[in-house]
């Protein structure tokens, strides 16, 4: 029963031994007996009561429920087995009020109940023999109604198979054979299978020896009760089963700011359109980190460029450099708090994150770089998460949103409700993150996410820090080794040069050097000094051209100049950048969504989303083959570009050419000799 007491007659289990309890005594004293031994001893009714509720004690049933397999609850039970024992006790509770029963009076009470309702009643169908096993049971189990419960589970063959050991064998036979395959298999399918088998192995046996064919029903019990893991590991793969049958615990957070952080990419839910004829461009891939201690956002970074080490990049420095100038830029009514380095940064398998650019950028900034197991975002559930809380929150509200999927979106026309720019949703996620997201209440801190950062760096607590804005540039800037020359050093057919050059190029006698550039930014690179141990900056030749300039434009420049010339020249990547950029302004009258996303990605290539401004295309270049280096004017000299824009299959492409026409081709990255 789910009541007792320690009265006289109890037995409890304590402290490894069996006790009865003899007599209560004054004063909330119990006399209990050592049942093993047949000591006696004297114990506070407090002690044994804070001892149960310890778990160091418990009582000793003497009758347990006979349903037990693990149901401790009515409800558990099936309602008809718990109205068929509460009919029973219904039958017994007269009997239950009466000290001495005789037969005779349990006899008077079963003909009562035979004749008190229908045949069908539960309670009608009672003998002198029930009773007294009802009664039996009930006060056993100290008045516990599941004791009247009846057994009617363990009816039947128990699990022991009625079939012949042949059929047995040769259903199992034909499960393995043909049921645990990729492929859809039915029942109807095995028991042909087993059907066949049975009636090819009659033919070998005397007429009083033939084997049955199962019915279809048995094979649906065998199926039934195989091991589920296995089924969906052989029918979904082995990543399904274990996310299927993996129960994961609460990730134990940290408990400092910086501790923890991840970063991921998403394309956002939202079409932009273009600030210059208010056509949709497409949906910007945003490039998002979280500090998981207090759940304030770190950085970001919004734009049309694909995921790359360049979003990961831009994405890092605005995480790690504070951001004083929010409210005066956006004029928000909170500053951006978050900034400084990370301990450990959590990143999935993306190819971003797995080269060896990244990998030397932590290291030389101290973060532990730690990837998540493949195909198992549970590891940076954080990120995933607010994810989520970004899209609900922030861009299903604006008009132009995708929402989530097709089903939610319904007849709601994205492109034609799109209103917001780039530039715009800069403005407008800042301010969401500052003055809405970060001052929101989290359950999972039981605060805000600017309160716990405040209440995590108040006492003492300071962010790690690069020691200058420009190291921080260089260390996470991409890699590559070159040799130094008289002129220079030459990168991307981009020549390189400064006075600081003369001395290492002498020491290092024609050996590469590890050299440091800006995916976004051509106009410069730096040179590591391995002598001197430090970097060493040096401008490109050709500051007009480079200015600004991407490594993945320079690429389509470079491209359309090698389907006129054999050679690259300055001249020439003027000429072409100049083209190109006509070309572009064509394309931007189409409206094509994909064509207009790539032309955002030519316009914005490179630049963080809160750093667009117009620029105006450049008029001179700089002659990078002079030694005088004069500036001169771009002759007018024409270049064929057949160039449709609209016929890029996707926004990670590169133009290649033959038979002097622009083509597209997926492909891997161009090599920078």
């Amino acid at each position: 029963m789910s009541r007792q007491c320690f009265s006289s007659g109890t037995r409890f289990l304590w402290q490894g031994n069996t006790y009865e309890v003899l007599r209560l005594l004054p004063g909330e004293q119990i006399n209990i007996e050592n049942i093993s031994t047949g000591t006696i001893l004297v114990e506070k009714m407090s002690v044994l009561v804070c001892a149960l509720f310890k778990g160091e004690l418990e009582f000793a049933i003497k009758g347990k429920p006979k349903i037990s397999d693990g149901i401790v609850d009515l409800s558990d039970y099936p309602e008809k087995l718990v109205a068929i024992a509460k009919s029973r006790l219904d039958v017994i509770r007269p009997l239950l009020m009466i000290a001495k029963r005789s037969r005779n009076t349990i006899q008077e009470r079963v003909k009562e109940v035979q004749g008190s309702g229908p045949p069908t009643n539960h309670a009608s169908q009672v003998s002198v023999a029930s009773v007294y096993r009802w009664i039996r049971d009930y006060l056993d189990s100290d008045g516990d109604l599941r004791s009247l419960i009846p057994n009617t589970h363990k009816c039947g063959a128990s699990g022991t198979p009625r079939l012949s050991t042949e059929i047995e064998k040769m259903i199992k036979q034909v499960i393995e054979d043909k049921y645990y395959v990729r492929e859809k298999v039915t029942i109807e399918d095995l028991r042909d299978e087993v059907a066949v088998r049975v009636t090819e192995e009659n033919r070998m046996r005397s007429p009083g020896q033939q084997l049955a064919i199962p019915s279809q029903s048995t094979l649906t019990r065998r199926i039934r009760v195989l091991p589920p893991y296995d089924k969906m590991v052989t029918k979904s793969g082995i990543r399904m089963a274990k996310q299927e049958f993996s129960q994961y615990k609460q990730t134990k957070y940290p408990i400092m700011p910086l501790e923890r952080v991840e970063i991921d990419h998403t394309i956002s839910d939202l079409i932009v359109i273009d600030e210059k004829d208010n056509l949709p461009l497409g949906r910007p891939t945003l490039t998002y980190c979280l500090d998981m201690a207090t759940r304030y956002p770190l950085g970001y970074y919004l734009g049309f460029e694909p995921p790359s080490y360049l979003s990961v990049m831009e994405c890092l420095y605005h995480a790690i450099c504070p951001k004083e100038d929010i409210r005066e830029k956006y004029g928000t009514e909170h500053e951006w708090v978050s900034y400084g380095i990370p301990g450990v940064l959590i990143v999935d398998n993306g190819k971003e994150f797995i080269g060896s650019d990244l990998e030397d950028a932590c290291q030389l900034l101290g973060i532990v770089l730690q990837q998540a197991p493949v195909r198992n975002p549970q590891f940076k559930a954080g990120v995933e998460r607010n994810y989520r809380s970004l899209n609900t929150m922030f861009f299903h509200k604006l008009p132009g949103t995708t929402f989530s999927n097709v089903q939610e979106r319904g007849d709601y026309d994205s492109a034609k409700q799109a209103c917001v720019s780039l530039s715009d949703i800069d403005k407008i996620l800042s301010t969401f993150i500052v003055d809405i997201y970060a001052q929101q209440f989290h359950r999972g801190l039981n605060s805000t996410p600017a309160n716990r950062w405040k209440e995590m760096t108040k006492n003492g607590f300071m962010p790690a820090l690069p020691p200058n804005a420009e190291e921080l540039s260089i260390l996470l800037g991409r890699a590559a080794m070159r040799v130094v020359h008289h002129y220079g050093i030459e990168f991307a057919s981009l020549r390189y040069n400064c006075d600081d050059l003369v001395t290492l190029r002498t020491r290092l006698k024609s050996e590469k050097t590890k050299i440091k550039y800006h995916p976004a930014d051509l106009s410069y690179l730096h040179v590591y000094d391995p002598f001197e141990k430090q970097y060493i900056r040096v401008p490109s030749l050709n500051q007009e051209y480079t200015q600004k300039l991407s490594l993945w434009k320079h690429k389509v420049i470079r491209q359309a100049v090698l389907s006129e010339q054999n050679s690259v020249d300055i001249v020439a990547l003027g000429r072409a950048k100049r083209k190109i950029q006509e070309l572009v302004e064509q394309g931007r009258q189409r409206k094509r969504q994909q064509t207009r996303k790539r032309i955002a990605r030519w316009d914005t290539a490179g630049k963080p989303a809160c750093k667009l401004v117009e620029e105006k295309q450049p008029e001179t270049i700089l002659d990078a083959y002079s030694e005088d280096a004069q500036i001169i004017s771009l002759p007018k000299i024409p270049i064929t570009v057949d160039w449709q824009p609209d016929e890029q299959p996707d926004s990670d492409w590169e133009l290649v050419y033959r038979n002097d026409l622009f083509k597209d081709k997926k492909k891997k990255d161009l090599q920078d000799e």
